[in-house]
């Protein structure tokens, strides 16, 4: 898994160029994460970086995000699902 981070200011929202290019091939397939803040302050930054460096967790995200596509994760009872939804 690569991970890369890198806060900008978007002149033309149709064009996103970064400072340096990412290293993958034509035709690689891809999932990017974009999070925009009016006023993105230290905190969020640090809470970013803290996610993107943090491998175990990417690895976390990354398994719960192929079993969410694959309907494979965890299943809630009917009684949880209620206890969620305030019924």
């Amino acid at each position: 898994m690569y991970a890369y981070k890198e806060i900008i200011t978007l002149d033309n929202p149709q064009q996103l160029t970064l400072s340096q290019p990412l290293p993958f091939l034509k035709g690689k397939k891809v999932e990017v994460l974009i999070l925009v803040e009016d006023d993105f302050d230290d905190c969020d930054s640090q809470e970013t970086s803290y996610v993107l460096q943090n491998k175990d967790l990417m690895e976390q995200i990354t398994l719960s995000q192929q079993t969410h596509q694959q309907r494979s994760g965890y299943q809630p009872t009917t009684e949880e699902l209620n206890e969620i939804v305030g019924i």
